[in-house]
C-alpha cells in the first residue's frame, strides 16, 4: 500500500518532515536520535520545495508516494504569520532552486568542529533559512540544524490527519503521466551545469545575473543552454496535457460526476491563490525586463519571452477557473477567491517588485492625505477597490487597485478592464 499527503490539509509555509527507509534516512535518524530524517516546505497548493542530492528542487505532492509504514509529519507555526511573512518564506525557498546539496555540511549538523557558512543547502537548513528570511527563528542555528530540531521547535505545532491511501490504479495513472516538474528540474540542472563549467561559484539561477553582467562573452553559451535544455518550451507540454485548464468550453464539456467533483476542487484551489500562486512569473518578468534595460543580453531576451507566456497562461488558468465557478458554483467564488487589499503590507510587497512606480505613487498619495483610503494613482477620494481582469497585459502581477472614478475612466480608456471587488 502507498500513501500521499492530503494537499487540502496544507497551507503555504507548512513544514513536512519524513522518515524514509533508505540507508541515508536511517543514518540521519541514528545520528540525531530523532524520528525524522528529511524536511520539506509547502510553497503552493500541492507544491513543495526541498533539498536532496539533486539540489534544491520543486515537486508536487500528488506525484509523491510514500510507503504505508513511512513516518510523515506536518507542522505549522503556532502563531499565525502575516501574509507578507508567508510570501517572504516562499520567495526565499523558490530563490534557492538549483542550489547544490552539501553532504559535508549536513553531516556537520550533528558533529562537533568548525561550521563555516556558505550558499549550499541541505533540507533542514533550507527550511530554517526560509523562515529566517521572514524574521522567524525556528531553531537556534538556522545554518546548522536537523529535521529533528525542526520537529522539536516550540514555535511549531503538529497537524493531524495529513495522509491518505492511494490505490494502485491511481498511482499507476500518475506515474504514467508526463511529469513537467521533472522535465523542469532536468532542464534547470542542464543550464546550471553549463554555467558551472564557466564559473564554479554558480549555485542557483539567481547567480546567472551577476555572471552575465560581468561576463557578457558567456551570454551566447548560457542562452544556448536555455534553448538546448528545453527549458523555454516546457510550458507547451502543460498546455497539451491539461488543455481544459485554459478553455472554459472544454471545462463545460465535463459531465462525469467524479470528474466534476475533482474539477470543482481544482478550481477552488486555483482561485484561492488567484494572485499569490503565479506571482513569481510576474516578478521574474519584471526582473528580467529591468536587467535587459541595464545590459542587453540574449539570455534576458529569451527569459522575457518565456515569462510573458507564463504570465499569460497562469492568468488564463485562474480566470477560466473563476468563470467556471461563477457559472456553476458562485458561492465558491465569494467564499474562496483570494483578495489582496490595496495599500496593505502584502500589496506593497508585491507591487514594489512588479510595478515599483505604482508603489511609489501610492505611498506618496497616502502620505499626502494621511490615509490609505485614497486612490492608488492620484490620491483622490471617494474610492472603490478593483481587480484588473486583463492584468496579464495591463499590469502583470498587480493584484488590485484602489481608484477614484476619474482614474477608473482614464485606465479604462487605456484598455484596462476593471471589475469592482465586492
Amino acid at each position: 500500500m502507498a500513501k500521499r499527503i492530503k494537499i487540502e490539509k496544507l497551507q503555504p509555509g507548512d513544514i513536512i518532515l519524513t522518515a524514509s527507509h533508505t540507508k541515508a534516512g536511517k543514518t540521519i535518524r541514528l545520528a540525531t536520535g530523532g524520528a525524522v530524517s528529511h524536511a520539506m516546505i509547502c510553497v503552493q497548493h500541492g507544491s513543495f520545495i526541498d533539498s536532496t542530492s539533486n539540489g534544491v528542487q520543486s515537486w508536487n505532492f500528488q506525484r509523491e508516494f510514500f510507503d504505508d509504514g513511512e513516518e510523515i509529519l506536518a507542522f505549522r507555526l503556532v502563531r499565525n504569520p502575516s501574509a507578507t511573512q508567508i510570501a517572504k518564506i516562499i520567495d526565499f525557498a523558490r530563490s534557492q532552486i538549483g542550489t547544490r546539496y552539501s553532504v559535508v555540511e549536513a553531516a556537520r549538523s550533528v558533529l562537533p568542529g568548525p561550521r563555516p557558512r556558505n550558499k549550499r543547502q541541505f533540507c533542514s537548513r533550507l527550511v530554517a533559512r526560509s523562515y529566517e528570511n521572514a524574521g522567524i527563528k525556528l531553531v537556534e542555528d538556522q545554518d546548522y540544524c536537523t529535521p529533528e530540531d525542526l520537529q522539536l521547535s516550540p514555535f511549531l505545532e503538529e497537524l493531524t490527519d495529513i495522509t491518505e491511501i492511494v490505490s494502485a490504479d491511481e498511482r499507476s495513472l500518475w506515474e504514467n503521466r508526463m511529469d513537467t516538474i521533472k522535465m523542469t528540474m532536468d532542464a534547470q540542472n542542464a543550464i546550471l551545469d553549463v554555467a558551472r563549467s564557466l564559473s564554479p561559484v554558480i549555485e542557483k539561477f539567481g547567480d546567472l545575473d551577476q555572471m552575465l553582467q560581468e561576463h557578457p562573452e558567456w551570454d551566447s553559451k548560457i542562452a544556448k543552454a536555455h534553448r538546448d535544455s528545453g527549458y523555454l518550451d516546457i510550458w507547451q507540454h502543460e498546455m497539451v496535457t491539461n488543455p481544459w485548464r485554459y478553455d472554459l468550453e472544454l471545462m463545460e464539456n465535463i459531465t462525469d460526476k467524479k470528474m466534476l467533483l475533482d474539477l470543482r476542487e481544482a478550481c477552488i484551489s486555483t482561485i484561492k491563490e488567484a494572485y499569490s500562486g503565479g506571482r513569481r512569473y510576474a516578478v521574474n518578468l519584471a526582473h528580467y525586463q529591468e536587467m535587459h534595460k541595464r545590459s542587453q543580453r540574449e539570455t534576458y531576451s529569451l527569459l522575457i519571452g518565456l515569462y510573458k507566456v507564463l504570465v499569460k497562461n497562469d492568468h488564463l488558468w485562474r480566470e477560466t477557473a473563476r468563470s467556471w465557478l461563477l457559472k456553476y458554483h458562485p458561492e465558491d467564488v465569494k467564499k474562496h477567491m483570494e483578495r489582496i487589499e490595496p495599500h496593505s503590507e502584502l500589496w506593497f510587497f508585491i507591487v514594489d517588485r512588479v510595478e515599483p512606480q505604482l508603489g511609489q505613487l501610492a505611498r506618496l498619495s497616502i502620505k499626502c492625505e494621511q490615509s490609505v483610503g485614497v486612490c492608488s494613482s492620484c490620491g483622490d477620494h471617494p474610492i472603490q477597490d478593483y481587480r484588473i481582469i486583463n492584468a496579464d497585459d495591463a499590469m502583470p502581477g498587480v493584484p488590485s487597485l484602489r481608484l477614484c472614478s476619474d482614474c477608473v475612466n482614464i485606465r479604462r480608456g487605456f484598455g484596462e478592464r476593471l471589475d469592482i471587488i465586492s
